[in-house]
Formats: C-alpha cells, sequence, structure tokens
C-alpha cells in the first residue's frame, strides 16, 4: 500500500470517528431532552393556606390555593373534613365572638406535596351589623386629632370587627372592637390616639368613641383604610377607602409601601377607580361620605368638608371644600 492510500484512508477513518461522535451527542442529546420534558408538567409546588373563615361557632374553614387532603393525624383531637380546596376544622368546644385560638396541622394536595401550619382563629359574630367608613381625617394635630368614623346601617353586636389603618397584611395601627351593641344610625368613632382627650366620654348620644391606643397616625397624604369582619387572614372586606394626593412617584401613592397597600385594596374588590383626593385635606377639613350618597366603593362617594367642617359623631352635612 502507497504512502498516499495511508493517507487517504487514514483521512476517511478521522471523518469516520468524528460523525460518529456527532450522532452519539446527538442521541444523548436527545435522551437529555426526552428526561427533562418528563418532569415539565409534575406539581412539585406545595399548596398555600390563603384564608381562614369562622363558619359557627366550632367550625373553621381553612381554604387553600388547591385541592388538599388532611395530612395523617397532624390536626391532633380536632375533627377535620376535606372538600376540594378546603378543610374544614371542629374545635373541641365553641370559641366566643372576639376570642381567638390556635389551629395547627398539616395537609397534602394531590400531587404529595405538603404544607404545614398554625394560625389564629377568631370566634364566630353572628350578629355583625352593616356599617360603613363615613368620615376620616389624616392630618390630626394635638388640638384635633385623627380619628375615623364609622355609621351603623342596622342593629347588630362588633364584637371582633378590626380597623386597620393600612391593611390586614400591613398596617400602622388597628383597632379589633369588643363587645359593644350597636343600633341602626349610631356612630363609631376611633380615635388614633393613645388615651381619649380630656373630655370625651365612651358613650353619648348614640356616639362610641374608642381609642385605638396607638401612638401611629395614619398616613396623612396615601394611604388607605380597611374594615374587616374579625382579624382572621383572609376575613372578609366589610368596606375600605384609598387616599391620595397624586404625587409623582409610585404611581401616585408617594411611597412604595403606600402602593402596595392601594393595590391590595383593590385586589379585595372592595374600590374601583381613583382614590380619594386628600390634597386639600386638614385636621379639620375631613375627608366625608356624602350624606345621601350611595356606597359605590369608589372616589364619587367622597368628599373634603370646608375648613372646620368636619362632623364626626353626627350627620355629614358639611359643605364642600
Amino acid at each position: 500500500m502507497g504512502k498516499r492510500t495511508i493517507i487517504m484512508v487514514a483521512a476517511i477513518c478521522a471523518v469516520l470517528v468524528s460523525v460518529t461522535l456527532i450522532l452519539i451527542g446527538c442521541a444523548q442529546k436527545d435522551v437529555i431532552i426526552e428526561a427533562v420534558n418528563a418532569f415539565a408538567g409534575a406539581d412539585n409546588q406545595a399548596p398555600v393556606l390563603i384564608a381562614v373563615t369562622s363558619e359557627s361557632g366550632s367550625v373553621v374553614r381553612l381554604d387553600f390555593s388547591e385541592p388538599v387532603k388532611v395530612y395523617g393525624s397532624s390536626f391532633g383531637e380536632y375533627t377535620t373534613r376535606a372538600d376540594g380546596k378546603s378543610i374544614y376544622v371542629t374545635l373541641p368546644k365553641s370559641l366566643p365572638p372576639g376570642e381567638q385560638s390556635q389551629v395547627s396541622g398539616r395537609v397534602k394536595d394531590y400531587a404529595g406535596n405538603t404544607c404545614g401550619f398554625s394560625v389564629q382563629v377568631w370566634g364566630f359574630n353572628p350578629r355583625l351589623p352593616a356599617i360603613i367608613l363615613n368620615e376620616f381625617t389624616t392630618k390630626g394635630t394635638a388640638k384635633s386629632p385623627d380619628r375615623t368614623e364609622l355609621l351603623v346601617k342596622t342593629d347588630g353586636n362588633i364584637h371582633g370587627m378590626t380597623l386597620y389603618s393600612g391593611t390586614p397584611e400591613d398596617w400602622d395601627a388597628r383597632v379589633i372592637f369588643s363587645d359593644l351593641e350597636v343600633r341602626e344610625g349610631d356612630y363609631v368613632v376611633i380615635w388614633w390616639t393613645q388615651e381619649l382627650p380630656e373630655g370625651i366620654q365612651e358613650k353619648a348620644d348614640g356616639v362610641l368613641n374608642i381609642c385605638a391606643g396607638t401612638s401611629e397616625n395614619p398616613q396623612s397624604n396615601n394611604g388607605t383604610q380597611v374594615l374587616c369582619e374579625n382579624p382572621s387572614m383572609g376575613a372578609a372586606v366589610t368596606d375600605c377607602v384609598i387616599y391620595s394626593n397624586f404625587g409623582e412617584s409610585h404611581e401616585g401613592y408617594g411611597t412604595k409601601a403606600a402602593l402596595q397597600r392601594a393595590t391590595w385594596v383593590f385586589g379585595s374588590g372592595g374600590w374601583t377607580g381613583d382614590p380619594v383626593d386628600s390634597t386639600s385635606s386638614t385636621a379639620t377639613r375631613s375627608m366625608s361620605r356624602y350624606a345621601e350618597g350611595s356606597d359605590s366603593g369608589t372616589a364619587d362617594d367622597w368628599f373634603v368638608t370646608v375648613t372646620g367642617g368636619s362632623t364626626f359623631g353626627g350627620p355629614n352635612e358639611s359643605e364642600a371644600f
């Protein structure tokens, strides 16, 4: 065999080896791709607890992000029942309104992912009244502190209801109401102070004055106030309001925190459209609901009173600023 022939044979062998390696590499790549694709549709996310609701004095409903089952005996002595995305827990004894207990357990989804939790549950109040936010100030002074007024629309008891200066997930201050009977037409005035001012009675002529016991005032220009049925996670929103001075930063809400709070309120479904314009409000120019206006969950329900025109504890009959 000549030298030229040997060189040609060697070259052909080199080419064949290269092609073979490429084919092997492609085959291995295909195998890897198939292995990855085999897991692409698998559920590897644990269920998430999103709400806790008192169904009655002794039954609590836990709502999750997906259908779940009870994991073993993790709920201990509690009787449990799974139903789709919810777990119903029966407490050993009835929990009175305004009182709290702790429920701990673990659930798993139908893919086997588990979630453990320990949450507070609050007693069921079957006599919650219809009640709305009616007037508030956010630029208070020592002489005229910040207040929020609620208007009672039906008879009932507000035990356990909770008002947040902020949202249930992020608040500066909150008030959990005690065992208080109210009647249609009553006013509940919350003072965002550490104690009630001198001369202010707790109960007087259809007005309940409640001290928040806080040194944290509501955000002055951009904020939210939210009234919920109780302090439980995911409790129903009874009423809410968003206010803003429409500044240039963070979509008009001034700070990232204020924007996040407003986003939460929008997500609750309790408010739509623009916030109430707080620009011209002061310690005595309150943001007030129109006396004969509707409760539409929009800024159209609200106006800013004239200077000295706040009407806490009485009808909103002031002129607009």
